[in-house]
C-alpha cells in the first residue's frame, strides 16, 4: 500500500509548496495527497503538544485540511503554506481548548446508556500553555509583516521541525556564514516592533 501511494504521487514529490497549491487549484488530487502526506504528522503534533487527546488532535487535523480546501484559492502566498498550516492548526487548537475549557461537561454513560455521573474534561491546557500558544500566534503574525529576507532567516532558525545547519542557511539566503548572527539580531529587533507590548 505504501509503495502504491509513493508511486501514485511520484510526479508531485519534488514540487515546492507553491507548485503543490497551484496544482491543487487545478484539480490535481495527487498534489492534494502530497500536501496531506507532507504535513499531517507536524500538524497533528501541535494539538497533541498542547495536551489534547488523540481524538481531539485528529479533529483539529481534519479541520485544518478542511479549511485549507475551502480557502485554497484565497491563500495569497502559497510559498508559505507551511506557516499558514501551522498558524491555522494553532488557532484551531486554541479555539477548541477555549470551547472545551469554559463550561463543557462530559457525561459518562454506562454500557446501557444510563447516565452514571458527570465529570469535567480535565485533558485541557494549563492557562500558562494557552498563553504560550497565543504568543506563538502573535509571533507568526508579526513575522508576516517583516521583510522577506528576515522572514526566511527566522523561519529557518526557529520554525523548522529539524534544526538546519548554519552552512545551509547561509547558502539558501546567499549571505556569509559569519553574518547570520548579526542579521538574526537585526531581524529580531524588526520582529519585536510588530509584537504587542
Amino acid at each position: 500500500m505504501v509503495i502504491c501511494f509513493l508511486l501514485m504521487n511520484v510526479s508531485t514529490v519534488n514540487l515546492s509548496d507553491e507548485e503543490l497549491v497551484n496544482a491543487c487549484r487545478g484539480g490535481d488530487e495527487a498534489a492534494w495527497e502530497q500536501i496531506v502526506y507532507k504535513y499531517q504528522a507536524m500538524l497533528y503534533s501541535i494539538p497533541k503538544r498542547a495536551g489534547l487527546s488523540q481524538d481531539l488532535s485528529a479533529d483539529v487535523l481534519q479541520e485544518v485540511f478542511k479549511t485549507l480546501f475551502e480557502k485554497l484559492n484565497d491563500i495569497e502566498q502559497p510559498q508559505y503554506l507551511r506557516a499558514w498550516l501551522t498558524t491555522t492548526a494553532r488557532h484551531k487548537t486554541i479555539h477548541l481548548i477555549q470551547r472545551e475549557k469554559f463550561g463543557r461537561i462530559n457525561p459518562l454513560f454506562d454500557e446501557e446508556n444510563n447516565l452514571r455521573y458527570e465529570v469535567r474534561d480535565e485533558t485541557l491546557l494549563a492557562d500558562e500553555n494557552l498563553i504560550r500558544l497565543e504568543q506563538a500566534n502573535q509571533i507568526e503574525s508579526a513575522i508576516g509583516k517583516i521583510d522577506e529576507r528576515c522572514r526566511r532567516l527566522l523561519t529557518f532558525l526557529y520554525f523548522e521541525v529539524e534544526p538546519i545547519p548554519y552552512e545551509e542557511i547561509a547558502m539558501a539566503l546567499n549571505i556569509p556564514l559569519g553574518s547570520i548572527g548579526p542579521t538574526r539580531s537585526r531581524c529580531l529587533q524588526k520582529l519585536i516592533k510588530f509584537l504587542p507590548e
